[in-house]
């Protein structure tokens, strides 16, 4: 019997280890307070101070400005908040910048400020459901970020009317969301940019979890209701027609390149790529600002045309 014990004991303890880190594990990914635990070990740095430094400074630009902050409600009942930005644009041109995982509004539009302000653009950017002064608790992978999408594109038309043109620019799983309705947009969406997206958050996450992922992804339709396999943008690809610019830099190591080649490959509408040397994850404006602008210039001049939408 009490070696039965002994035997017992350590069993118990290392599942109940198990048990803890998987449950930490589940909380850092999709949780919005993430986990106190795996924190200070997994998150890593992936960008030179340098980039931190400039997109930092941007995004304190970018919150003293004067702004209109917006209000909707989600599906979820979840209060999300949005900030309008008038900056020459006239509520007639606003380019729509959709964040990535676990960052904010500021953080993704600060760096584009100049370059959409100089174009006669105003800029709109929205905290997604649980980030910043957004509520919310978990993280779609962008199966609750794209219907909030719509939801934003809704309001936008409410308020500044039929005839805006926008331009709907998203980043990581920001440009994945973005992908993700690119079938569902109304026609005042001219164009779409998506930059370092990915092609599901269910391929994405199989890359971190390995073959646990099946365990998580059951665990998440249990606790989330939602299904990862919900967030392939193949689908809305396949069916849409909208001009789309693809931005994936060569060196990422968030989402890989190959992400980006397949999906500019996949998509037969009309479209444009920047595949930036040298670039990290949504690091091309930072490397390549000026090929970037050529790009989005390109865009604007071909499909942000005055037309009128009444």
């Amino acid at each position: 019997m009490k070696k039965g014990i002994l035997i017992a004991a350590p069993a118990a303890a290392a599942l109940g280890a198990a048990a803890l880190f998987g449950t930490e594990l589940y909380r850092y990914t999709f949780c919005r307070n993430g986990s106190r635990l795996l924190g200070p070990l997994l998150d890593k740095k992936g960008h030179e101070p340098d980039y931190y430094l400039r997109r930092d400074a941007a995004a304190e630009c970018l919150r003293e400005l004067p702004a209109e902050k917006l209000e909707i409600r989600s599906s979820r009942g979840e209060r999300l908040r949005g900030w309008y930005y008038p900056l020459g644009g006239e509520g007639k041109r606003i380019a729509f910048l959709v964040h990535g995982y676990r960052s904010d509004h500021a953080e993704a539009a600060g760096l584009y400020l100049d370059y959409y302000a100089s174009r006669g653009f105003d800029l709109f950017c929205c905290d997604n459901t649980a980030h910043g002064e957004s509520e919310g608790r978990l993280i779609g992978f962008d199966a609750f970020e794209s219907e909030d999408l719509l939801r934003w594109l809704d309001e936008l038309l409410r308020r500044f009317g039929a005839g805006v043109q926008l331009v709907l620019h998203g980043f990581s799983m920001g440009a994945a969301a973005v992908l993700k309705i690119s079938d569902r947009c109304p026609a005042q969406v001219r164009f779409l940019v998506e930059d370092s997206g990915f092609i599901s958050g269910e391929e994405q996450l199989c890359r971190s979890f390995g073959s646990l992922y099946p365990v998580y992804r059951g665990l998440n339709r249990l606790v989330s209701g939602c299904d990862l396999r919900q967030t392939d943008v193949r689908p809305a690809l396949a069916a849409s027609d909208k001009p789309i610019l693809f931005v994936h830099g060569r060196e990422d190591p968030n989402v890989p390149f190959s992400d980006g080649k397949a999906l500019y490959g996949f998509y037969q509408g009309p479209k444009d790529c920047l595949f930036a040397e040298n670039a990290r994850h949504v690091e091309t404006m930072y490397r390549v600002p000026a090929a970037y602008a050529e790009k989005l210039d390109r865009m604007i001049e071909e499909y942000c045309k005055n037309e009128c939408f009444t």
